[in-house]
């Protein structure tokens, strides 16, 4: 029977992104789009990268469409110039990014900075371009794209030279700390220093939690499987969070993240030690709730691989507890974690957590693989 179960997950799991594949590659219908509509114009395609903007039968400018990597994956941003290169407007064309974060820029007039700006200006963040905070990765995501698409015009229809941009590491004392506390869980496990371990959960607690609002959620796990990498030069900390969590297990067979890094379950803890008790469930209930993680991350999955968009089934009240950032359902299941972990030890983790129920797949796997090879040697 859990053969046939595995079977028909996989088979779903492979239908489902194959749907998705083939919704996400729809070309997009820019002359419907509010800022061609809206200025009463129409496109001509005159390269890869440009289209002109007609007003009737008189040039009024040129659009442009300029790629990034957002929070949830790739976005896709159109400007539109005047023929002396001066921007008239913006639109976010394509994104799956979070809708707070994205509301967030709205509420702050994000857009309107980048309008008369000239199309060969740098878009930096840290110059010319003012970043939302609570929404930084999707402010520096539509500044790259913006750039992409204006750069476009500059050098394809207007002959203007672009400034010659250097990739910057973005470092800062996030990626430090977050590496500190991988090696300190790391010891404290491989070690078995039980101090220790609590002191990196402590640590995660406080920066991964509240600080950086960085735990580790369904949204790294989409994106990796669709393949929408964010650049390492600007999110280091999530390459660290990734590898370090990946590497951990391939090499030591441990769960260092779930174990004494992650936030979310030093929370647990804390609830359960303050309340101090601990029932227990009948055993069969236990064994039926523990099969629930992968059950839920399956069916999240599903939904991502037919959306093509990695933070739309993302559940788990992890933003919402550190950040106060969250949606729908996450409402509701933030106060029941709460509650379960004071009467139940590592309530939502053993029970409901979809990056636990992913990373004990993974370790599962590499288990297999290691038995396999050693039975050939």
């Amino acid at each position: 029977m859990k053969h046939y179960i595995n079977g028909f997950a996989y088979i779903t799991l492979t239908l489902a992104f194959i749907i998705g594949f083939v919704k996400s590659n729809n070309d997009q219908q820019l002359n419907k789009m509010q800022l061609i509509t809206g200025n009463g114009l129409s496109l001509i395609k005159t390269s890869d990268h440009v289209y002109k903007a007609l007003s009737g039968d008189k040039t009024f400018g040129y659009m442009a469409i300029g790629e990034s990597q957002g929070y949830g994956g790739p976005l896709s941003m159109a400007v539109l110039s005047d023929k002396e290169g001066k921007i008239v407007g913006t639109q976010l064309v394509k994104n799956i990014e979070t809708m707070s974060f994205l509301a967030k820029l709205e509420n702050k007039k994000y857009y309107d900075q980048y309008v008369n700006k000239n199309v060969n200006d740098e878009f930096d963040l840290s110059k010319d371009i003012e970043a939302v905070s609570g929404a930084t990765v999707s402010s520096l995501a539509i500044a790259n794209a913006v750039r992409k698409a204006s750069y476009n015009i500059a050098k394809d229809e207007l002959n203007i030279a672009t400034p010659a941009l250097n990739k910057k590491w973005k470092v800062s004392n996030e990626e430090g700390i977050i590496l500190l506390i991988f090696i300190l869980g790391s010891i404290s496990i491989l070690f078995k220093k039980k101090k220790l371990r609590y002191a990196s959960l402590f640590l995660g607690f406080i920066f991964l939690g509240f600080v950086f609002n960085a735990s580790l959620s369904l949204t790294h796990f989409g994106r990796v499987i669709l393949g929408f990498f964010p650049n390492i030069h600007t999110h280091l900390s999530w390459w660290i969070l990734m590898a370090g969590t990946f590497s951990i297990i391939v090499i030591s067979g441990k769960n260092v993240y779930c174990s004494s890094v992650c936030p979310f379950h030093a929370s647990q803890i804390l609830l359960n030690k303050v309340s101090g008790i601990n029932l227990k469930l009948p055993t069969h209930i236990s064994k039926i709730l523990s099969k629930t993680p992968l059950f839920l991350l399956w069916l999240s999955l599903i939904i991502i691989f037919i959306s093509a968009n990695p933070t739309i089934a993302s559940y788990e009240p992890f933003a919402m507890l550190f950040a106060l950032e969250g949606d729908g359902v996450q409402w509701y299941i933030l106060p029941a974690s709460l509650i379960g972990s004071l009467f139940f030890s590592n309530f939502f983790c053993r029970f409901f957590c979809p990056v636990g129920g992913a990373l004990g797949w993974i370790l599962k796997k590499r288990n297999q693989v290691k038995k396999f090879i050693l039975s050939k040697n």
